[in-house]
């Protein structure tokens, strides 16, 4: 067992190596004065697992697989579980027939990573990202000798004079007692200098704010990376009846009421990015168009949203064919100079856009190619203005960026900000808006390499706000959300959960319990609240 203490929420977490092989991770917390546990995640780590060690600030588990090696994984519940190799046994590694105890040195810039190496009857040493700084053996009169080395710990303070630089404590199995070791004499006998690595530096998400999900949705029928992008409806008579479309890209689209309860599963195929416009004239009736990528037709998918139902109908005239090898990305525009409606999408091959305008073809909805706009590289989430008259870009790796939203609008663009030193980490995914009153309000764009949401001045020059992380509503029995591709926002008030509107991500790791992917609904209160 080993404790962690999150620099991101403030949470006490524990981590568990069981009989089955897993490391099982816990939250700790207090409730009705008592202290309590709520499973959160199981990771994959060998019938040999036996000790584990957690570096708080940089976020990483250290456990041991007893005669494979040493091996390090993210410690944030939402994070990625792979794990990385830091020394295996011989001959892949240094290590010999046995690892077991496990333990992290941190003082100032120096930091360290301890094993007992059992096989040799030594103890290792590494830097946090796994550099070998060498090995040591603890000796002296036989009494003080260590015979088969079990736990071990560090102390990092200076423990009186004897102890100036801290001390390796270590179980002695044999003798049946502990063994307390100098620290700075471990310095002394590898020649160990401050080691300022990555791991050392400050708590990388120490400026971003938290917040945590009120609901989360049915989860998606398909497993694996499935569920991605939604797009929320308003009902501006009843907004307990307002609902969220997501799609599910191995199957179709799902409807949600604002309980998360599916009311709909539409499998017409593989559906990537959806979004919605109302007040279309089809026929002579405002509609509700809802459109979306279809990846197994390669087309644009159209649907009426009907409010008094809740549900989809097809509407569109034919196969509306995208002419793109793999169409991805999608969001609608609707010009406030013609009041004409527009879908722009793009091809994940090239990352180029697309866009079409809206036609009443007797009754059915049409589309007519009227530009095209070569981003440069990977691109998928976009989202339009129709205030404004702008449209937000996420190109991945690189930046979000602001064209014209317009038809004649070109290529011409502006930088929001960016990957490399900027505010974002790539992948850059899903983007919308919160409209506000004259032209102000915010946009959000979903910075998925660091599992958080950035915010941005609505109005130019997009001034960047701040960051934000959705995290585990234990109360609720909630988790957070991670690795979002697509998300949507509303400004509109839908009740007492979202009196100032409603944000929507999707959850690339579901948990608990462990369930295939979903989509947490977030108050847009508590986000402006987090980041004052």
């Amino acid at each position: 067992l080993c404790t962690y203490r999150s620099n991101l929420t403030g949470k006490l977490y524990a981590f568990v190596a069981t009989d089955q092989g897993q490391l099982e991770q816990w939250e700790l917390f207090m409730r009705d004065g008592k202290g309590t546990g709520q499973f959160i995640r199981r990771i994959p780590a060998g019938k040999g697992i036996s000790h584990c060690a957690v570096d708080d600030a940089s976020a990483a588990v250290y456990f041991s697989e007893e005669s494979v090696g040493i091996w390090r994984v993210a410690a944030e519940p939402e994070a990625e579980s792979t794990r990385t190799v830091v020394d295996l046994v011989e001959p892949r590694g240094t290590l010999h027939e046995e690892v077991k105890g496990l333990a992290i040195y941190r003082s100032g810039q120096s930091s360290w990573l301890v094993a007992a190496d059992a096989g040799a009857g030594a103890f290792n040493v590494y830097t946090l990202d796994g550099k070998r700084a060498g090995a040591f053996t603890i000796g002296g009169n036989k009494d003080l000798e260590v015979g088969d080395a079990e736990g071990l710990v560090v102390a990092s303070d200076a423990l009186g004079k004897d102890y100036p630089q801290g001390a390796l404590i270590v179980a002695d199995e044999d003798a049946g007692n502990y063994k307390i070791v100098a620290w700075n004499d471990v310095a002394q006998a590898l020649s160990l200098k401050p080691a300022p690595v990555e791991a050392a530096q400050e708590p990388p998400h120490r400026a971003a704010r938290t917040v945590q999900p009120k609901v989360e949705t049915d989860p998606a029928d398909s497993y694996g990376d499935a569920a991605d992008d939604p797009a929320i409806w308003v009902d501006r008579r009843d907004s307990s009846r307002s609902v969220v479309i997501g799609t599910d890209k191995k199957l179709g689209l799902n409807v949600y009421d604002l309980k998360g309860k599916r009311l709909q599963v539409l499998p017409d195929g593989r559906m990537n990015n959806v979004d919605l416009r109302e007040g279309f004239m089809l026929a002579g009736k405002p509609t509700v168009v809802v459109a979306a990528t279809n990846r197994t037709t390669r087309s644009i998918s159209l649907y009426r949203f009907d409010p008094a139902t809740r549900r989809l109908a097809s509407i569109a005239d034919g196969t509306l064919e995208s002419g793109m090898s793999d169409p991805y990305g999608l969001c609608m525009y609707r010009s406030a100079k013609t009041n004409d409606y527009y879908v722009i999408a793009n091809d994940s091959v090239d990352g180029k856009y697309r866009q079409w305008r809206l036609l009443d073809r007797n009754g059915k909805v049409g589309i007519e190619l009227v530009r095209e706009i070569a981003v440069g590289s990977q691109a998928e989430g976009c989202a339009a203005d129709d205030e404004l008259g702008q449209l937000y870009i996420a190109e991945e790796d690189v930046a979000l960026w602001a064209y014209s939203a317009e038809p004649d609008g070109g290529d011409k663009r502006t930088q929001i900000d960016k990957t490399e030193g900027g505010n974002l980490t790539a992948d850059v995914e899903g983007v919308s808006i919160y409209v506000g009153a004259e032209g102000k309000g915010y946009i959000i764009a979903s910075s998925q390499g660091e599992d958080a949401y950035a915010v941005y001045r609505r109005e130019a020059p997009h001034d960047f706000v701040g960051k934000f992380h959705v995290v585990a509503n234990e109360t609720l029995g909630i988790d957070g959300s991670s690795e979002t591709d697509g998300l949507d926002v509303v400004s509109a008030p839908l009740g007492a959960d979202y009196p100032a509107g409603l944000l929507v991500v999707q959850d690339g790791r579901n948990l608990m319990p462990s369930a295939r992917q979903n989509f947490k609904y977030v108050s847009w209160q508590d986000v402006m609240k987090a980041l004052e």
